[in-house]
């Protein structure tokens, strides 16, 4: 189902501009209003007015060729990808972009991006853009001011003051027009000097001492002055400020409220119990309540949860996410995106007319269910809310779709904080939101295993270059015919003192997050330069040896230099160094990118362009870069096991491939029935289980020195026939010494005997170690089970199979029992369904 599609309200062709060239726009282009622009298929400018080369701040012909993605952030050229693709397939497209300008700030702009045709066929694209910078900064900057207005509209005599001394502007809520007995038209009009002068003179240095002492962040005491011109500054007004800063920019706010006088007794007692404070509470409360939608926001929505806990009130917590808000935004306005929130709330309201909602940020709602526990009834619920996502939302001649998912935290009567319990239904709605269609998942635990696992390795993975922790393993590719050696892969692993064996792909996203992969980068490229050094020396047979490059190295502006000292420092050939690009590298399509690509090219190192096929990358750039070596996604390996779909594309990747003279490898060849069909498919090599397993240094030159490999079936494979099976959960209790306390992973539970007991689990633990585990039956109540595990067996499907002792023997009898009566389940379901 598409996102949103513009119901067509008129007759006319998307893309109905044909010149003969690009550079024959000429005319629309001096002639236009805004600033606009032609690019070519590649994305570079052809033709542009002097409209844009004011707006981005360049002079003379220094646009000319530049590629678009120059002027954006890569993280903007990723989002704008896709919609640029859109106008390329023909279609007239809108969108917001964060552009640069030639001295550093950044605009934000309106674009419109329509295809150019030449003979039918689309040869670039025309663009408008339209600087919209000041408008969304006054429109912020009005919605601030609005919000204030609306929370002192029902407090007479209380009015906003804010003044930006860098641009020495003056902003003043329209009750200061009542107070000064001034018009609202001279209100409008009043500069911050004028303003002084409505202070009475002995007054104003106390006030603007007020100014002085501010810090920001931090309120002063109020002070009273005496205020109006017209009345002979007779009218007291107290006034408490805040001071705050961004970057350069410097905001004073302050808080002005008129003192009556009082006539008799009643009257001061009134006015004196009326203080500032009491009317900050005021605003307090009418601050707790989302502008947009009317809902309680965040801040009032947690004081509810607090009472619940204070006053130990069951209920649950449902987070959900439309997951629309921020393209509504970009791609069509935030009209439309205000529109979206109010169809959404009200939507909320009106399916749960008893349960208390909220607003937390975007189109992300919290909702209090204050019955009882009963997940029957909350899984009903959240598939009646869930039937949204199959229903279409019309705002305005746009046909929106949501895609609600829905994370659920029930309260487990224990110290839990507020914000923590809405923490854990954000963590379950992460989770739903990972399902193959937007779904509900309850959060089960305090802290999962997986969780608190990945938090270990983040910690330690700082240290692992200085405590020796990592190394590397090499893993040949062959001549798919010969079984020949042509090159090795080097691949990063982690000996974990704590946790064992960490696969690469637990802990190179880790690396990336907490930005450790320019050591560890640089760490692998050194070893790898002193592994060739090494063979050279001993004039063993050296073949290429590959290494893995993150896109963020790519764009680090030493990396060239970087390899080429070392290349030197190790005196080793570029010949023999490869390095394996990801498709995701080429969607930067920059000029440094490519001409980076180009230097590592001309040193003599080889490119692969790493799994390819996932749809990432265009055709075109294959052309554009240096690429010697495709190297197929495993995962159309994966999807041959199931059906025969990805077979034309992969012929026509080889087919490609020959046409552009670059090598095919195929990855993650495991049987001899996946080598004949790459055979087929006529790849040049492979690469898997099937002929090596990754290796040692001292094994890998062994087999260079055989120099060829044959395929032997090695990898242990999953069981596929329905097993004696118990459902059960695992969390562990003491991990080298230490006391631990996690939440719990399932696992399956197939075998036991008196004395161990085997199961498979979706997560690696280390069996090396001492650690003690606590097993739990999810169906049967009893004591709490430890186990010590013994051996793991990693799966073809990426499952771990666990064999673990009793810590108490006489406790495997419960297991054993449970097994002669349990149900027949395949492995694969199973953990699908976990």
């Amino acid at each position: 189902m598409p996102f949103f599609k513009k119901k067509n309200t008129e007759s006319f062709i998307n893309g109905s501009l044909d010149f003969k060239q690009l550079v024959d726009a000429t005319h629309f282009l001096e002639n236009h209003p805004d600033a606009v622009y032609t690019l070519n298929l590649e994305g570079q400018i052809v033709s542009y007015n002097q409209k844009l080369s004011l707006l981005l701040g360049y002079g003379g012909k220094k646009l000319q060729h530049q590629h678009f993605s120059e002027f954006i952030t890569p993280a903007e050229a990723k989002r704008i990808a896709p919609i640029k693709q859109r106008a390329l397939s023909g279609e007239t497209v809108h969108f917001t972009a964060e552009v640069a300008h030639h001295d550093g700030h950044r605009l934000t702009m309106n674009v419109t991006n329509i295809p150019i045709y030449q003979n039918h066929v689309i040869i670039g694209v025309y663009g408008i853009a339209r600087d919209i910078t000041q408008h969304i900064q006054l429109r912020l900057q009005h919605t601030r001011l609005s919000a204030k207005e609306q929370l002192t509209a029902s407090l007479p005599g209380l009015a906003f003051f804010e003044y930006e001394t860098t641009r020495d502007r003056l902003t003043l809520s329209a009750h200061f027009a009542s107070l000064l007995d001034i018009s609202q038209h001279r209100l409008a009009s009043l500069e911050y000097d004028e303003f002084l002068l409505e202070i009475h003179p002995d007054d104003r240095s106390r006030f603007k001492q007020q100014l002085t002492l501010l810090q920001p962040g931090e309120p002063t005491a109020s002070c009273t002055l005496r205020m109006n011109q017209t009345r002979d500054y007779t009218q007291e007004v107290i006034c408490q400020g805040l001071r705050s800063e961004d970057g350069s920019e410097e905001l004073f706010s302050f808080l002005f409220q008129a003192v009556t006088k009082a006539t008799d007794e009643t009257d001061t007692k009134r006015v004196s119990d009326r203080t500032i404070l009491d009317q900050e509470e005021d605003i307090r409360k009418l601050s707790l309540y989302d502008q947009v939608t009317g809902l309680p926001n965040r801040t009032l929505f947690l004081e509810e949860v607090e009472h619940l806990i204070r006053t130990d009130h069951p209920f649950t917590i449902l987070s959900l996410d439309f997951n629309q808000l921020h393209r509504i935004n970009e791609q069509i306005g935030y009209d439309i995106g205000d529109q979206w929130l109010r169809q959404t709330s009200r939507y909320l309201t009106e399916t749960l007319p008893d349960l208390y909602c909220a607003r937390l940020t975007g189109d992300h709602y919290a909702v209090l269910s204050t019955q009882p526990f009963d997940e029957v009834a909350l899984k009903a619920m959240c598939l009646d809310l869930l039937a949204l996502n199959t229903t279409r939302i019309q705002i305005e001649g746009y046909e929106l779709v949501a895609e609600l998912a829905i994370g659920l935290s029930p309260f487990q009567h224990d110290e839990m904080a507020a914000t923590e319990l809405l923490h854990t239904a954000s963590r379950a709605l992460s989770r739903a939101k990972l399902k193959a269609q937007p779904a509900y998942e309850f959060y089960t635990s305090q802290l999962d295993l997986e969780i608190y696992r990945r938090h270990q390795l983040e910690q330690s993975l700082r240290n692992a270059i200085q405590q020796d922790e990592l190394f590397l393993e090499y893993q040949p590719k062959v001549d798919i015919w010969s079984g020949q050696i042509l090159a090795c892969e080097a691949l990063i692993r982690w000996d974990h003192p704590e946790w064992g064996r960490i696969p690469p792909q637990d802990f190179i996203p880790l690396s990336e997050e907490g930005h450790c992969y320019l050591p560890i980068g640089e760490w692998v490229l050194e070893t790898v330069c002193r592994t060739i050094q090494s063979l050279l020396q001993q004039q063993s047979p050296v073949v290429p040896i590959s290494i893995n490059l993150s896109s963020k190295q790519l764009l680090h502006r030493d990396f060239v230099d970087t390899v080429r000292t070392c290349l030197h420092r190790h005196q080793v050939p570029a010949r023999y160094l490869q390095l394996e690009l990801q498709e995701s590298v080429l969607l930067h399509e920059s000029e440094f990118v490519k001409e980076t690509l180009q230097q590592l090219h001309q040193l003599g190192i080889q490119l692969i362009l790493d799994g390819y096929g996932s749809g990432v990358s265009s055709l075109s750039s294959l052309q554009t870069y240096p690429i010697s070596s495709l190297k197929l996604d495993r995962s159309f390996v994966a999807r041959l096991e199931e059906d025969e779909q990805p077979v034309p594309l992969i012929k026509s990747i080889v087919y490609l491939a020959k046409e552009f003279q670059l090598s095919v490898v195929a990855e993650g060849i495991e049987t001899l029935h996946q080598l004949d069909q790459f055979r087929d498919f006529e790849c040049h090599a492979v690469q898997g289980y099937l002929f090596s397993r990754p290796v040692g240094i001292d094994t890998l030159r062994l087999l260079l020195k055989q120099g060829v490999l044959h395929p032997v079936e090695s990898m242990k494979k999953s069981p596929k026939k329905p097993l004696p099976s118990l459902h059960g959960l695992i969390s562990i209790t003491r991990l080298n010494g230490k006391d631990v306390n996690v939440g719990a992973s399932p696992i399956l539970i197939t075998r036991s005997t008196n004395r161990s007991v085997h199961f498979y689990a979706s997560i690696r633990l280390p069996v090396d170690h001492q650690i003690e585990l606590s097993l739990q039956l999810t169906d049967i109540v009893h004591p709490k089970t430890l186990i010590e595990p013994l051996a793991v067996t990693e799966l073809d499907n990426g499952l771990f199979h666990y064999s673990a002792d009793y810590k108490v023997r006489a406790q495997s009898g419960q297991i054993m029992k449970a097994l002669e009566t349990s149900e027949q389940l395949r492995l694969d379901e199973f953990f699908m369904l976990s």
